[in-house]
């Protein structure tokens, strides 16, 4: 059948199984039951949307555009089939019932093979990322739909010296090399970041962050990632990649050909400068590129500006470290380096926003250090300080790229994680556990402290979930990791 998972779609106070949702499990698909609000947390390949289960056309509408798996529409009378025809997307299928098992299920098959050929279309052959084509239409989509006050960024980044590798050791090894270079990439990028293939040695990413000193070392962080030795047994040995990137911020007036071309002049910057390098591409007030100029003419001006500009670069550097400097210390914790609570009010706004507009799983954990007043007590308030210092790296280094930590106050942290499901955040939240559990803090006179921590995961819920209810059910949770006898992470109540 080629079909891992099928959502149907149930009303909110549905009780008894869909006897057309049964009629497939016994045909042998995997079939879950849930509500339209809940569906797009689950990870299915399909969808079966019946009309009987929604209120009226306008439902029916905002249900084809809020989750764009594949979806097959069955319509409960002729109405309903002519609405669903005209707001449902091309690749669905719509299929007026009453019609057999066996007819649903080929309908599913159909859809599932149309979505399978036409996905390959806009796919690299060798590393399965976008495209040229697709990545450039992913590019305009943005480029048109930008909201102001939106950070967005576009990378490029070009292996280095990768020539010399294809010819020393054959395109075999190459594609090797290629591949494991776009699952290095892949990895390390936010699940809302799209990656394409752009041409034999280069990738491009659109990336989405909350501000612009984010966007820029995530991107730095991608660059690294690419650092680890990749292992090649057909030649016997590791082979360690570098590369060169670019960045520019994007605009809502600017075009496609533009940012690519931003984009590209700081590349090269990159590879002029050394090598192995991000760069961001600068435009001055009022330089933006006139839209109707030669195209060449075009190029050679953006390239000679990134070069011409250095001295000014200086100047403006200073200046903008100032500004840069002033703001950092006021989105972070001057004790421990992290995210201060101001940073974390702003930002959790609206990551939960965003979450509920994609309907994508988001998870917030809570982490109180266990017993901290007797660690100021028993070894005295600098070692207090060094324990805070060293858990909030720990903190750090445990998490995933697009997870981002917090101090929300004394010895309260909290970590948030996008598009992360319950099951893995508390993965994530054990692997901190664990590692703080392992570690040697020591009190300035040189003594082991023996620290521990708590933890309470809480999940996003209905739409109209707020930032301060979830927090309070991460607070919960703590709380009931601590009753339960501290050291361990506790899932909120509603998740499960």
């Amino acid at each position: 059948m080629g079909l891992e998972t099928i959502v149907w779609i149930v009303p909110d106070d549905a009780r008894d199984a869909d006897p057309g949702a049964d009629a497939l499990r016994k045909a042998g698909y995997a079939v879950i039951e849930q509500t339209l609000a809940m569906a797009p947390r689950l990870a299915a390949d399909l969808r079966v949307l019946p009309t009987a289960s929604l209120a009226d056309p306008a439902a029916l509408r905002a249900a084809c555009a809020a989750d764009r798996r594949p979806t097959l529409v069955l319509a409960h009378d002729g109405d309903a089939e002519a609405i669903a025809l005209q707001v449902c997307d091309l690749r669905d299928e719509v299929v007026r019932l009453p019609q057999s098992p066996h007819h649903v299920a080929a309908r599913l098959e159909r859809l599932t093979r149309r979505d399978r050929d036409s996905a390959w279309l806009h796919r690299d052959v060798v590393t399965g990322l976008l495209n040229r084509r697709a990545f450039g239409q992913r590019l305009r989509k943005v480029l048109e739909e930008m909201l102001p006050g939106e950070v967005r960024g576009l990378v490029l980044v070009d292996l280095d010296h990768f020539k010399r590798l294809n010819d020393e050791f054959g395109h075999a090894v190459g594609d090797q090399l290629l591949r494991s270079a776009s699952e290095m990439l892949a990895a390390g990028a936010s699940p809302e970041d799209c990656i394409g293939r752009v041409s034999g040695d280069e990738f491009a990413l659109l990336m989405a962050r909350y501000d612009l000193q984010t966007l820029v070392n995530d991107a730095q962080g991608l660059l690294k990632r690419l650092s680890v030795p990749i292992q090649v047994p057909s030649i016997g040995r590791g082979i360690v990649l570098t590369a060169s990137a670019g960045m520019t911020v994007l605009q809502p007036r600017f075009s496609e050909a533009e940012v690519m071309r931003q984009a590209d002049a700081a590349m090269y910057e990159a590879k002029g400068a050394g090598r192995n390098r991000l760069m961001c591409f600068e435009t001055a007030a009022g330089g933006y590129v006139v839209p109707d100029i030669d195209a060449d003419l075009e190029r050679f001006n953006e390239v000679t500006k990134v070069f011409s500009d250095r001295l000014a670069r200086i100047v403006g550097d200073m200046g903008r470290r100032l500004v840069e400097g002033a703001r950092r210390q006021a989105l972070q914790d001057a004790l421990t380096g992290a995210h201060n609570r101001r940073y974390f009010d702003e930002r959790l706004a609206r990551e939960v926003a965003q979450a509920q507009r994609s309907g994508r799983p988001l998870a917030l954990a809570l982490l109180d250090i266990d017993d901290f007043h007797g660690v100021n007590a028993g070894y005295g308030w600098p070692s207090g300080d060094g324990v805070l210092r060293d858990f909030a790296a720990l903190a750090s280094g445990n998490v995933r790229l697009v997870d981002w930590l917090a101090r929300y106050g004394g010895e309260e942290f909290c970590v948030v994680l996008p598009d992360t499901g319950a099951e893995a955040a508390v993965s994530v939240m054990e692997r901190i556990r664990s590692a703080v559990g392992a570690h040697g803090f020591e009190a300035t006179d040189g003594r082991r402290i023996p620290v521990t921590v708590s933890v309470g995961v809480a999940m996003i819920a209905a739409p109209g979930d707020s930032p301060v209810a979830l927090v309070d059910r991460a607070g919960r949770a703590c709380l009931h990791a601590k009753a339960a006898g501290k050291n361990r992470v506790v899932l909120d109540d509603a998740a499960t």
